[in-house]
């Protein structure tokens, strides 16, 4: 489901991915980010969210330890069906980024 953009460097951010009858649900960890610094576009069967992690204040030489990754950061889903980019919505809480990306044609529950 997760497929790269020829991107070089950078990290890739944790994402769990679930499917319901109308929408995909996408939680990523973002923690450290702004939501001014995140971009997310959805097109056809697939969406993309891209960013960057930036080090505030303190320099790398100063560091003792340094284990969590900065700098900018692309991850590519493609999913199974279209989606309607004009109704995703984002919730931002606690560094985690929670998208609801429903689909273009969604399943019908049952045949009348």
């Amino acid at each position: 489901m997760d497929t790269p953009l020829g991107f070089a460097g950078g990290w890739v951010p944790l994402a769990d991915v679930y499917e319901t009858p109308d929408a995909f649900v996408l939680e990523i960890e973002l923690s450290g980010l702004d939501q001014e610094d995140i971009e997310i576009v959805a097109e056809g069967d697939s969406l993309t969210v891209r960013g960057e992690r930036r080090l505030a204040g303190t320099a790398p030489e100063s560091f003792h330890r340094m284990e969590r990754s900065y700098g900018p950061f692309c991850r590519s889903f493609q999913l199974s069906e279209e989606v309607d980019p004009e109704r995703v919505t984002a919730i931002w809480r606690d560094g985690l980024l929670r998208l609801s990306v429903p689909k273009a044609r969604p399943r019908t529950r049952g045949r009348a």
